[in-house]
């Protein structure tokens, strides 16, 4: 039997229920690396299948140099299948046409997978700096729809929104569609909901 929580890894949160989706706003590199880092160490210390799909201003090659800076032998997780570490655009060139419940189902047959392999859960994230304005609206459709698909799955999820590219509506459109966001005011984390 396994439990409905997982370890969130960031300091001042502790426990996260799975089927969560979550959201932070970032303003450096350094803040993206400081939520991102432990999030996934946590995953991958709970044995949890991890895709992160990375974009400016962390391409994958540098998420695994900052996993590995942590202590993971991330490129040994990558070759035993705990862990996916892809930029944006690998990831799009496959998943590209897909769109709002083609992409939540995509993620469903990951969580499939991931517990018929062993893991305890998936987890997910994504760094949307590639968002065009003109994209957004059918984005936020999207979000709306894996807030509402991983509900009560073996699931946790954290998009990253660069602050710089969001408004005060942008801002609120995201908070409306996740279950939280996890800010930093100090040296620990907290979730608002």
């Amino acid at each position: 039997m396994h439990s409905h929580f997982t370890d969130c890894g960031l300091p001042g949160v502790s426990q996260i229920p799975y089927g969560v989706h979550m959201c932070n706003f970032y303003k450096t590199r350094d803040e993206l690396v400081a939520a991102l880092v432990p999030f996934f160490a946590a995953g991958l210390r709970s044995r949890e299948r991890c895709i992160w799909i990375s974009a400016e201003p962390l391409p994958a090659v540098e998420a695994l140099a900052e996993l590995e800076k942590a202590g993971f032998d991330a490129r040994g997780e990558i070759e035993r299948g705990a862990l996916v570490v892809r930029d944006f655009s690998d990831w799009y060139a496959e998943a590209g046409n897909l769109k709002g419940n083609d992409v939540v189902n995509l993620w469903l047959a990951e969580e499939a997978r991931a517990l018929a392999d062993g893991y305890s859960g998936l987890r997910i994230t994504g760094n949307v700096t590639f968002l065009r304005p003109e994209d957004w609206p059918l984005f936020m459709e999207y979000e709306a729809l894996v807030t509402q698909a991983f509900a009560g799955r073996r699931i946790v999820t954290l998009c990253t929104y660069w602050l710089e590219q969001c408004g005060a509506s942008e801002v609120m459109d995201v908070l409306h569609r996740h279950n939280g966001a996890l800010e930093r005011p100090d040296e620990g984390w907290q979730v608002l909901t």
